[in-house]
């Protein structure tokens, strides 16, 4: 069954049994990465993000006035965003000899259509030596999406 909100891309696998025959398809679902805009105005759901740091980019959505409305409530969004975040402190070695505590941030988000399933948005981030840590990868991740929305990206 085709559902109008998913497509399903079925793939053959090259194998045939002994007498011949091909083995059985297997379908997988395909994420769709479209070029649709990201209207202003958009309401977007920020998904939980492990440690945190989806409070880091809903500030960098609001330092760098990024023209979306956040919403709590997953079904009054339009669209979702989700993603992973990684945070490598500092080393006793780097502290030491080099008197620094910068930490190295890497983050990856999506922000996909509600109701279209559609992947409108990717993006990943790697601060190196970051002084200001997961705040400095969440404004990366709001000035990134504001160009999405002005159509500046890529």
């Amino acid at each position: 069954m085709l559902s109008l909100s998913l497509v399903v891309i079925a793939h053959t696998v090259g194998a045939q049994d002994q007498t011949g025959v091909p083995q059985q398809s297997v379908a997988r679902p395909t994420p769709i990465i479209t070029n649709e805009s990201l209207p202003r105005g958009a309401r977007l759901y920020v998904a939980p993000i492990q440690n945190g740091f989806e409070t880091y980019i809903i500030a960098g959505l609001e330092k760098k006035k990024v023209p979306v409305v956040v919403v709590t409530d997953r079904a009054k969004g339009e669209y979702e965003l989700t993603g992973v975040s990684e945070s490598d402190k500092a080393g006793w070695a780097k502290m030491l000899f080099l008197g620094s505590q910068q930490t190295n941030e890497t983050a990856s988000i999506k922000v996909v259509n509600l109701t279209t399933s559609n992947v409108v948005f990717a993006y990943s981030v790697n601060k190196l030596n970051s002084a200001r840590g997961k705040q400095s990868a969440g404004e990366a991740v709001a000035k990134h999406i504001n160009e999405k929305i002005e159509n500046r990206y890529h």
